[in-house]
């Protein structure tokens, strides 16, 4: 296994580095300690463990993360996902947050943790896994949020193909929390099967969804998938009708939720044969087909992206849920931890 760190940058006097993660099966993962972008995954193929693909979208040069609008595989926070009115009730106070959709709250504000420089706290290597553990101190009020906020997240490959992400958190003043990781995947990745996210096969485990108004809050209903373009249960090819009509940017409901760790869904090209299989212990799971990506994006490997070339699966709790009494509430109370878990089975051989 291999660790690399490299300084690319230097902002407000503190360095960014760029981090990359090789394992002994000749996967990787790179990302920065700026707002936890990450940078590439790449997996080999089958039958040629040299010849890699990487399947995530990203930016060519490392300045275009700092001027990214579409969170192209960052840190989301202190909440991600909306929040209604850009405002929410906290023992009995009300906090107004900035607006930056419409008139909503979107993936932490006017400058969320994807644009913080995270320190790093470790970097640490066994026979099996090499993980980064990277830090962020959120002050009181930051975006409009109360309480000081300690944040740690940890990135890991593992021998066994996983990329895993720890979020931690601990309050100085009751407050609410969602973190989550928002990756732009395309399993076809870059080179002569590169195209947007048609032929990928997606299943989620999940028979419900949360309704949505037209931007895209939730209204609190929780409806069944059956007989919907919602329905993934058993899985389904992306193919065009799923694509059309603004697609899909909706909150999933996973099945048999419990607070352990379990498969929430799975991705896989069909050109490829590359994937994941993802497993959380949130309850909630955001599938967004990029339906709202910028017309073009100087991508890596001289590739210009558009819409609709990355899709995102994003663990999390459900959107504006401080604002919805029946959805698992997002307050950490001070002396509480708050803890989530992402795991990423990347595969060759579906």
């Amino acid at each position: 296994m291999l660790i690399e760190k490299k300084t690319v940058a230097t902002i407000n006097q503190e360095k960014v580095s760029k981090i990359t993660f090789k394992n002994d099966n000749n996967y990787s993962a790179s990302f920065f300690n700026f707002g936890g972008y990450i940078h590439s995954i790449t997996i080999p193929y089958k039958k040629n463990l040299y010849e890699k693909e990487d399947i995530l979208l990203g930016y060519e040069n490392f300045n275009q993360y700092t001027k990214d609008q579409s969170y192209l595989n960052c840190i989301v926070g202190r909440v991600c996902n909306r929040i209604s009115n850009s405002n929410f009730f906290l023992n009995n106070k009300k906090y107004n947050l900035f607006s930056n959709a419409g008139f909503h709250h979107l993936h932490g504000g006017k400058e969320g943790f994807n644009k913080k420089i995270w320190k790093i706290k470790s970097l640490d290597q066994t026979s099996n896994r090499i993980s980064c553990v990277l830090e962020y101190i959120s002050p009181h009020l930051e975006e409009g949020y109360p309480g000081e906020l300690e944040c740690k997240v940890t990135y890991s490959l593992t021998n066994k193909n996983e990329f895993i992400i720890d979020f931690v958190a601990e309050t100085h003043h009751d407050t609410i929390i969602n973190l989550t990781n928002h990756n732009y995947w395309n399993f076809h990745g870059h080179k002569n099967r590169y195209q947007n996210i048609l032929n990928h096969f997606v299943k989620i485990n999940a028979k419900l969804y949360c309704e949505s108004d037209e931007d895209l809050i939730p209204t609190g209903r929780l409806l069944n998938v059956k007989k919907t373009k919602f329905d993934f249960f058993l899985g389904k090819m992306i193919d065009k009708t799923i694509l059309e009509n603004q697609a899909i940017d909706t909150c999933f409901c996973i099945d048999n939720f419990d607070k352990k760790i379990k498969v929430v869904g799975s991705v896989y090209s069909d050109l490829t044969k590359m994937g994941a299989i993802f497993y959380s212990d949130q309850p909630g799971l955001q599938f967004y087909t990029g339906n709202m990506m910028s017309d073009r994006y100087s991508g890596k490997y001289s590739r210009s992206y558009g819409k609709q070339f990355g899709l995102c699966f994003e663990p999390q709790l459900f959107p504006d849920a401080i604002n919805h009494s029946n959805f698992i509430s997002p307050i950490l109370h001070k002396g509480e931890k708050y803890n989530s878990r992402i795991i990423m089975e990347l595969r060759n051989d579906f």
